[in-house]
């Protein structure tokens, strides 16, 4: 009888080690295998400091889904700073950007890739910063700040609805399609932003040798006294979380990426975060590292305009 409970006992951990492995393969992370490539970094002598948020439950982060984006700064030239706590004049103080890319208002606990409930209460969709954090960054902005707000599609458009609308801009939240646009992997919510159909912005970001920017399920935005990077057609829906499970179709908003200025500051609010960084999700690639988009460069061209380098 020992010697088969100790089999099952066996059988049972190579189960559960598979499902594991299993499990991992299929989540969402950063492709570490995926370097920079930088010819001439745009900072050798001045070294601007970029702080990425971790102390608001972020998906991205610099030390996970956001490393690429990070190291990607770093061959620029950028000095890299990883935040951990709440955002005050001191915090912020000395800091040339400040990144928060899908910020949430509680944590994510899971198992074995599966989402289990949180302990405490606290939900995605609460609001992620205090009024006292948001009332710090847009006086920190206002004196010469740059901020780099980052929210994709839902929970993560309501948990910073009030950071942006300190800025003029409103979230819509959920999951915009397209139907018809040029898409990546055949899937409506993976965008493909391109010139030649007049859906990049007229901006120093998306001049150059932008041409071609793919983003990969987000949320929309507008900003009516901003400048829209990635314009939305009139034909994109939005499709927003309703009571239960059920999905509220709307019209999209103008965008999914804005820039703007604001008092001495400046600021780009993207409704998409997998565009700026290098993932993998189930053997797929997306972001940075999909051959044939101008991603990297244009993550290096909203850094560059945020310090004024451009």
């Amino acid at each position: 009888m020992k010697r088969i409970l100790s089999v099952a006992g066996f059988v049972l951990v190579l189960a559960i080690a598979g499902l594991a492995v299993y499990a991992d393969s299929q989540r969402q992370k950063a492709d570490n295998s995926w370097k920079p490539a930088v010819a001439q970094p745009a900072f050798t002598d001045r070294h601007p400091r970029v702080l990425i948020d971790e102390a608001h439950f972020n998906a991205h982060t610099a030390g996970g889904k956001y490393a690429p984006f990070a190291r990607l700064l770093t061959a620029d030239g950028c000095e890299v700073i990883r935040n951990q706590g709440a955002f005050t004049a001191a915090t912020l103080a000395g800091a040339d950007v400040l990144v928060i890319a899908n910020a949430a208002g509680g944590p994510k606990p899971q198992l074995l890739g599966i989402n289990l409930p949180s302990v405490d209460k606290r939900t995605r969709d609460m609001p992620a910063l205090s009024p006292e954090e948001i009332t710090a960054v847009r006086t920190w902005v206002e004196a010469g700040g740059a901020l780099l707000l980052i929210a994709d599609h839902a929970p993560f458009g309501a948990s910073v609805s009030a950071l942006a609308e300190a800025f003029g801009v409103t979230m819509h939240g959920g999951f915009v399609e397209v139907e018809g646009m040029d898409s990546a992997q055949d899937d409506p919510s993976m965008l493909v932003f391109t010139r030649a159909a007049g859906l990049l912005g007229d901006h120093p970001i998306t001049q150059g040798s932008i041409e071609r920017v793919v983003t990969f399920t987000g949320q929309s935005l507008d900003g009516p006294e901003a400048t829209a990077l990635l314009r939305l057609p009139e034909s994109a829906k939005e499709y927003i979380p309703g009571g239960g499970d059920q999905m509220e179709e709307h019209r999209a908003g103008a965008a999914q990426g804005l820039a703007l200025e604001r008092g001495s500051g400046r600021v780009v609010v993207l409704g998409e975060a997998g565009m700026l960084t290098a993932q993998m999700s189930g053997g797929v690639r997306f972001g940075m590292n999909v051959p044939g988009n101008d991603n990297q460069q244009f993550a290096l061209n909203i850094i560059h305009w945020l310090v004024r380098r451009m």
